[in-house]
């Protein structure tokens, strides 16, 4: 699985006065039983550390688009706490899904983890309309793989910073890696993406994660990718 660590000096998107209205929990289902448990490398050179990791989706069963944020518990095989997982908020359309990535809030590895308790910590309707879209999403087998490819458009007239990211699952619909990489898009400009699954995947699909808007004059960001296995 690929990181991707941002350093951002820009300047964020104005935001409405008003705050979002808040979106019946319920209405997301979190797919606790094929959950993902791992334990890799992430981080470069002396951030670099071992650490445990759930990945797991949601679904979103409403009519409308919701910011999402899942959050949780790692636990052992007695069902105890043995460490707290950080956080993630993603966009889910409408009756779709989404694969989180929750990393232990401390970044160690917890070797007696044995699973994870994943909840809703929040969900709510999203500030602006999806402003950077994929289209032209293809899907195809390479060998004991699949790979994902599609176009990632950025509609505005404003550059900047979209987290591109890909689900790839196995057979039976278990999450197996979550990739991503920052895509720099200029003011209603596109650039293609491609992502390589793990030999065993059968479905993967692309998303985008968080969206930064720059000045018009540009985006000012250095991009450090890494590596989790």
């Amino acid at each position: 699985m690929r990181y991707a660590v941002l350093a951002l000096l820009l300047v964020a998107c104005e935001r409405p006065a008003s705050a979002p209205r808040a979106i019946d929990r319920a209405l997301i289902a979190v797919r606790a039983d094929q959950l993902t448990l791992r334990t890799d490398s992430i981080g470069i050179d002396r951030f670099a550390s071992q650490a445990t990791f759930a990945l797991v989706d949601a679904d979103n069963l409403g009519d409308a688009d919701a910011d999402v944020t899942l959050g949780g518990v790692l636990v052992d095989a007695d069902g105890q706490e043995v460490g707290q997982l950080r956080p993630e908020s993603l966009r889910i359309p409408a009756h779709g899904r989404r694969t989180f990535a929750l990393i232990d809030r401390n970044r160690v590895a917890r070797p007696t983890a044995t699973g994870a308790r994943v909840d809703v910590r929040g969900a709510r309707e999203p500030r602006f309309a999806e402003p950077v879209r994929i289209s032209d999403g293809h899907v195809y087998r390479d060998g004991p793989r699949v790979v994902v490819a599609g176009m990632v458009t950025n509609p505005n007239d404003r550059p900047c910073i979209a987290m591109v990211m890909a689900g790839f699952h196995d057979q039976d619909g278990k999450p197996m890696t979550r990739p991503f990489s920052a895509f720099e898009l200029g003011g209603n400009a596109s650039r293609p993406t491609r992502f390589v699954g793990p030999d065993g995947s059968e479905v993967g699909y692309i998303f985008v994660g968080d969206i930064v808007f720059c000045p018009r004059s540009g985006c000012a960001v250095k991009t450090v990718e890494q590596k989790l296995w």
